[in-house]
Protein backbone atom coordinates (compact mmCIF):
# COMPACT_ATOMS: atom_id res chain seq x y z
CA UNK A 1 0.00 0.00 0.00
CA UNK A 2 1.09 3.29 -0.57
CA UNK A 3 0.43 4.99 3.11
CA UNK A 4 1.94 8.15 2.76
CA UNK A 5 2.32 10.45 0.27
CA UNK A 6 3.71 13.75 -1.50
CA UNK A 7 2.35 15.00 -4.49
CA UNK A 8 -1.47 15.80 -3.92
CA UNK A 9 -2.12 14.88 -7.98
CA UNK A 10 -0.32 11.32 -7.92
CA UNK A 11 0.16 9.57 -4.35
CA UNK A 12 -2.79 10.67 -2.30
CA UNK A 13 -5.76 8.72 -3.14
CA UNK A 14 -7.93 6.09 -1.60
CA UNK A 15 -7.54 2.37 -1.68
CA UNK A 16 -3.90 2.55 -3.52
CA UNK A 17 -2.65 -1.28 -3.42
CA UNK A 18 0.14 -1.76 -5.58
CA UNK A 19 1.62 -5.58 -5.71
CA UNK A 20 5.47 -6.19 -7.24
CA UNK A 21 6.49 -8.75 -8.91
CA UNK A 22 10.12 -10.19 -9.57
CA UNK A 23 10.46 -11.48 -13.58
CA UNK A 24 14.24 -11.66 -13.40
CA UNK A 25 17.30 -11.01 -11.08
CA UNK A 26 17.12 -6.74 -11.28
CA UNK A 27 13.79 -6.67 -12.89
CA UNK A 28 10.41 -6.21 -11.44
CA UNK A 29 6.10 -5.37 -12.67
CA UNK A 30 3.87 -3.37 -10.68
CA UNK A 31 0.69 -3.84 -10.79
CA UNK A 32 -0.52 -0.51 -9.55
CA UNK A 33 -4.32 0.43 -8.23
CA UNK A 34 -5.98 3.37 -6.75
CA UNK A 35 -9.09 5.35 -6.71
CA UNK A 36 -10.33 8.27 -6.95
CA UNK A 37 -13.69 10.03 -6.00
CA UNK A 38 -15.05 11.69 -9.32
CA UNK A 39 -16.96 14.98 -8.68
CA UNK A 40 -20.42 13.59 -8.09
CA UNK A 41 -18.91 11.29 -5.45
CA UNK A 42 -18.67 8.29 -7.34
CA UNK A 43 -15.06 6.11 -6.95
CA UNK A 44 -12.97 6.03 -10.28
CA UNK A 45 -10.91 2.98 -10.35
CA UNK A 46 -7.66 2.93 -11.89
CA UNK A 47 -4.50 0.61 -12.54
CA UNK A 48 -1.67 0.53 -14.54
CA UNK A 49 1.47 -2.29 -14.78
CA UNK A 50 4.83 -0.57 -15.23
CA UNK A 51 8.00 -2.57 -15.59
CA UNK A 52 11.43 -1.70 -14.04
CA UNK A 53 14.85 -2.62 -14.44
CA UNK A 54 17.13 -1.58 -11.55
CA UNK A 55 20.29 0.29 -12.51
CA UNK A 56 23.49 -1.70 -12.37
CA UNK A 57 25.58 1.27 -11.58
CA UNK A 58 23.62 2.62 -8.84
CA UNK A 59 20.47 -0.65 -7.01
CA UNK A 60 18.83 1.98 -5.20
CA UNK A 61 17.69 3.34 -8.77
CA UNK A 62 14.90 1.56 -10.71
CA UNK A 63 14.10 2.30 -14.56
CA UNK A 64 10.68 2.77 -16.30
CA UNK A 65 11.52 3.80 -19.92
CA UNK A 66 10.85 3.31 -23.50
CA UNK A 67 6.65 3.41 -23.11
CA UNK A 68 4.63 3.69 -25.79
CA UNK A 69 1.73 5.11 -24.08
CA UNK A 70 2.31 8.87 -23.79
CA UNK A 71 6.02 7.99 -24.15
CA UNK A 72 6.18 8.25 -20.08
CA UNK A 73 9.54 7.42 -18.35
CA UNK A 74 9.57 7.14 -14.57
CA UNK A 75 12.09 6.80 -12.23
CA UNK A 76 12.47 5.63 -9.02
CA UNK A 77 14.92 6.14 -6.47
CA UNK A 78 14.74 3.95 -3.05
CA UNK A 79 15.08 6.52 -0.25
CA UNK A 80 14.93 4.44 2.86
CA UNK A 81 14.02 0.28 3.19
CA UNK A 82 13.25 -2.10 5.48
CA UNK A 83 13.21 -5.69 4.82
CA UNK A 84 10.59 -8.69 5.59
CA UNK A 85 11.49 -10.53 9.13
CA UNK A 86 14.49 -8.21 9.44
CA UNK A 87 16.26 -8.67 12.97
CA UNK A 88 15.51 -5.17 14.21
CA UNK A 89 11.74 -5.84 14.22
CA UNK A 90 10.94 -3.04 12.11
CA UNK A 91 7.67 -2.75 9.97
CA UNK A 92 8.92 -3.56 6.36
CA UNK A 93 8.62 -0.49 4.06
CA UNK A 94 10.06 1.20 0.67
CA UNK A 95 10.64 5.10 0.62
CA UNK A 96 10.28 5.84 -3.34
CA UNK A 97 11.45 9.52 -4.81
CA UNK A 98 10.15 9.49 -7.90
CA UNK A 99 10.86 11.69 -11.39
CA UNK A 100 9.14 11.65 -14.82
CA UNK A 101 8.00 12.90 -17.53
CA UNK A 102 5.83 11.91 -20.82
CA UNK A 103 4.04 13.57 -23.77
CA UNK A 104 1.88 15.96 -21.37
CA UNK A 105 3.93 16.86 -18.48
CA UNK A 106 8.03 17.04 -18.32
CA UNK A 107 9.35 16.99 -14.83
CA UNK A 108 6.59 15.50 -12.39
CA UNK A 109 7.65 13.88 -9.41
CA UNK A 110 7.01 13.05 -5.64
CA UNK A 111 7.44 10.61 -3.11
CA UNK A 112 5.56 7.64 -1.35
CA UNK A 113 5.96 5.27 1.12
CA UNK A 114 4.91 1.65 0.83
CA UNK A 115 4.12 -0.74 3.38
CA UNK A 116 2.71 -3.87 4.02
CA UNK A 117 0.05 -2.34 6.29
CA UNK A 118 -2.76 -0.69 4.80
CA UNK A 119 -2.25 2.18 7.18
CA UNK A 120 1.76 3.62 8.17
CA UNK A 121 2.96 2.26 11.21
CA UNK A 122 3.47 4.87 13.83
CA UNK A 123 6.87 3.88 14.21
CA UNK A 124 8.15 4.47 11.32
CA UNK A 125 8.01 8.17 11.19
CA UNK A 126 11.04 8.82 13.09
CA UNK A 127 12.72 7.47 10.67
CA UNK A 128 11.02 8.83 7.89
CA UNK A 129 11.50 12.14 8.87
CA UNK A 130 15.38 11.79 8.93
CA UNK A 131 14.90 9.90 5.29
CA UNK A 132 13.29 12.54 3.79
CA UNK A 133 15.10 15.56 5.24
CA UNK A 134 18.50 14.10 4.07
CA UNK A 135 17.49 13.26 0.50
CA UNK A 136 16.06 16.46 -0.53
CA UNK A 137 15.53 18.53 3.08
CA UNK A 138 12.20 17.79 2.90
CA UNK A 139 9.72 18.74 6.63
CA UNK A 140 8.21 15.19 7.24
CA UNK A 141 5.43 17.12 8.95
CA UNK A 142 4.32 19.80 6.24
CA UNK A 143 5.42 17.58 3.25
CA UNK A 144 4.01 14.38 3.50
CA UNK A 145 0.54 12.89 4.06
CA UNK A 146 -1.18 10.03 5.13
CA UNK A 147 -3.09 8.02 2.50
CA UNK A 148 -6.30 6.47 2.95
CA UNK A 149 -6.73 3.11 2.35
CA UNK A 150 -10.17 1.99 3.98
CA UNK A 151 -11.61 1.31 0.28
CA UNK A 152 -14.42 1.80 1.94
CA UNK A 153 -17.98 1.98 -0.63
CA UNK A 154 -19.48 5.08 -1.15
CA UNK A 155 -23.56 5.90 -0.17
CA UNK A 156 -25.54 8.05 -1.26
CA UNK A 157 -25.38 9.93 1.85
CA UNK A 158 -21.68 10.20 1.32
CA UNK A 159 -21.25 11.36 -1.90
CA UNK A 160 -18.94 14.78 -2.47
CA UNK A 161 -20.78 17.81 -3.87
CA UNK A 162 -18.99 20.22 -5.61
Amino acid sequence: YITAGQNELFDIFPCQVHFFTETAPGKFYGKLNWRIIEPDGEYFTRDAIQAFVQDPQNPAHLINHDNEYLHYQDDWYIIDYEYDDNKDGVPPFVFVYYRGSNDAWDGYGGAVVYTRDSKLPPELIPRLKIAAQKANNWDWDKDFTLTDNTCTEITEGDRVMM
